[in-house]
């Protein structure tokens, strides 16, 4: 796996599906405990060669080619399995050192996408049009609800967070009690099953506003599915997504099949330190 500075034809598509390929390799051998739970340091040195390689700038055409190529698709699933893992345990190892830290706001500023959220949320509340005192829903919250938590302690929004793996559940649950914002963002072990016609409701009496859909959250064809059933016309969504360049492959097609219903009102491309670009909808029927 390359490290050094690659530039001009050396970023060919051959050279792309090599440096795939190599991590492909590497990564399909290890188990979902391994690579949350794993003590070896080659975890973290995959991690540090998967964010070289989706960060190198490459023409969106050629991105393009690859991604159509059906023999890569299980190396593409095993990227995204391994990215989205890994997420998870540098978020867990985080939301421990908050609960154990005496100064538990300074900890969880010291996260090292910390600064990434504090514009992504941004984004996200402007899109949305959101007050201060309004309730969103989010889904993939995750161990560290680091979303929810800047919402409320910059913007005043209340939220509730779904997350389907119970243990990431219950450590979200304690990092807010830790931080005194029990009251304030609630935790949801579920899917977006949970979500029902009542909690989406757009009346005064839920006071709710939004969904947010994390880019982790799986699958996206069948959230959206779901979400037309249980919307009501003039709800509203944003959803995060990786389109730029390589990172592309984090995302995959996953909004290729939008259902009919939704409108897309706004693309917000990601500008540093952010990744994600951010799509809002609107139900229209």
């Amino acid at each position: 796996m390359a490290t050094g500075v690659i530039r001009g034809a050396e970023l060919s598509p051959s050279y792309i599906i090599e440096e795939i390929l190599g991590l492909y390799q590497n990564i399909v051998v290890l188990s979902n405990e391994e690579i949350v739970y794993g003590l070896s340091d080659r975890n973290r040195e995959l991690f540090q060669e998967l964010e070289y390689l989706v960060s190198l700038e490459v023409e969106d055409s050629v991105v393009q080619d690859i991604l159509q190529k059906k023999e890569l698709e299980p190396a593409f699933t095993e990227i995204k399995r391994f990215r989205n893992l890994y997420t998870v345990r540098l978020e867990t190892e985080h939301a421990k050192e908050i609960l154990s830290s005496d100064s538990p706001w300074a900890s969880l500023e010291m996260f090292s996408f910390y600064g990434n959220y504090l514009k992504l949320v941004r984004t996200e509340y402007e899109g949305l049009r959101l007050s201060s005192g309004d309730t969103v829903f989010f889904l993939g919250s995750g161990p560290l609800p680091l979303t929810l938590i800047v919402f409320f302690r910059l913007y005043g929004v209340k939220s509730t967070g779904i997350e389907k793996d119970s243990f990431r559940a219950n450590l979200s649950k304690k990092v807010l009690e830790k931080l005194g914002l029990s009251s304030v963002i609630k935790i949801v072990n579920g899917n977006h099953f949970s979500l029902s016609r009542k909690d989406l409701s757009l009346s005064p009496d839920t006071g709710v506003k939004a969904l947010m859909i994390a880019a982790q959250a799986e699958p996206k064809k069948e959230i959206f599915e779901h979400l037309l059933e249980v919307m009501p016309i003039g709800g509203r969504i944003s959803c995060r997504i990786y389109e730029k360049g390589l990172r592309k492959l984090l995302s995959g097609n996953c909004l290729f099949d939008l259902p009919e219903g939704f409108v897309e009102q706004e693309r917000v491309q990601p500008q540093p330190p952010v990744y994600n670009t951010v799509i809002f909808f609107e139900k229209k029927r």
